[in-house]
């Protein structure tokens, strides 16, 4: 395939997690279009991903792979950016589940509107290792447009145009919380954004997630993003700080009041029951997109 008849790159990264990339994996390949690639970049895996992927890639079934030892998921998330060719980029993780229709629902978009940069969008979470919850983010795209807000989404909900990276860049290797430094530096940027109301993702937290691996440096990481804060809008970093306060207290008494836990845990599952957990999520997904109503995409 000419690198010019590519309208949308799928990128993915991996390391010694091939139980879930093939389940995953599958399932993109499964909905991939003619005119869409397929980029994974491993992280030089010693359980067999190298091989797998080098015999999905002569048959075929991805057009890029790479497998090289990184220095952490953000340099291996570059490496597949970089070799990403399409006009519109889609992230993908190695144990979430994707809804595909929703996913060209905002290719399209992206390809009939020139004019924009990105798409967020949101979906499903169970941080807290209970029921899968629907994370919002409208009202936090409703305050950025009216007053240039920053904030933070998930990965799996962001969607680029692969021009715009020369006002984006790529992700910052010094973060493990990538995903986080990531989209919140993109809404501290002078960029054009619409935000996709239809769920795009499910997160399935898992004892090999990051996500759990480097929670104890995510309050030193958040340091960060309130510098984008303070430097694109002029607000003191002690406003926000004496908001999340306020925010954590709520937090709490919504635990008590409804009997649950907010602190972040994985889903209780043996690694040979992926398979039919990501089925069961992915029913659910996609019954939310297909019974979603109202705009599509807020502007």
């Amino acid at each position: 395939m000419a690198a010019s008849d590519i309208r949308l790159s799928y990128y993915i990264t991996t390391f010694q997690k091939l139980p879930y990339l093939k389940v995953v994996l599958q399932d993109l390949i499964d909905n991939r279009q003619p005119d869409e690639e397929i980029v994974v970049a491993d992280g030089g895996s010693k359980d067999g991903t190298p091989e797998w992927l080098r015999e999905l890639h002569a048959a075929g079934k991805i057009q890029q792979f790479i497998s090289l030892p990184d220095k952490g998921e953000a340099h291996g998330v570059n490496r597949a950016l970089l070799a990403c060719r399409g006009e519109v980029l889609k992230w993908i993780n190695d144990d979430d589940v994707f809804c595909y229709p929703a996913i060209r629902e905002c290719r399209d978009f992206l390809l009939n509107n020139p004019e924009y940069d990105v798409i967020g969008a949101d979906g499903f979470d169970n941080y807290t290792g209970q029921e899968l919850e629907l994370v919002e983010h409208v009202a936090h795209f409703t305050k950025w447009k009216e007053q240039k807000e920053p904030f933070g989404f998930y990965g799996p909900g962001l969607m680029l145009r692969r021009s715009s990276l020369a006002l984006i860049g790529v992700t910052h290797a010094l973060s493990r919380f990538v995903d986080n430094e990531y989209t919140y530096r993109i809404t501290s940027l002078p960029v054009k954004m619409a935000w996709y109301r239809k769920p795009v993702f499910v997160r399935i937290i898992n004892p090999d997630s990051n996500t759990l691996k480097f929670l104890k440096i995510k309050r030193t990481e958040q340091g960060i993003n309130d510098v984008y804060r303070e430097i694109a809008t002029g607000r003191p970093v002690s406003e926000l700080k004496r908001q999340r306060m306020v925010n954590a207290v709520k937090r709490k008494v919504y635990d008590i009041l409804y009997r649950r836990s907010s602190t972040i845990s994985a889903e209780k599952y043996e690694v040979k029951d992926f398979a039919p957990l990501y089925a069961e999520h992915r029913a659910t997904l996609y019954k939310a997109y297909e019974t979603a109503k109202g705009e599509s995409f807020l502007r």
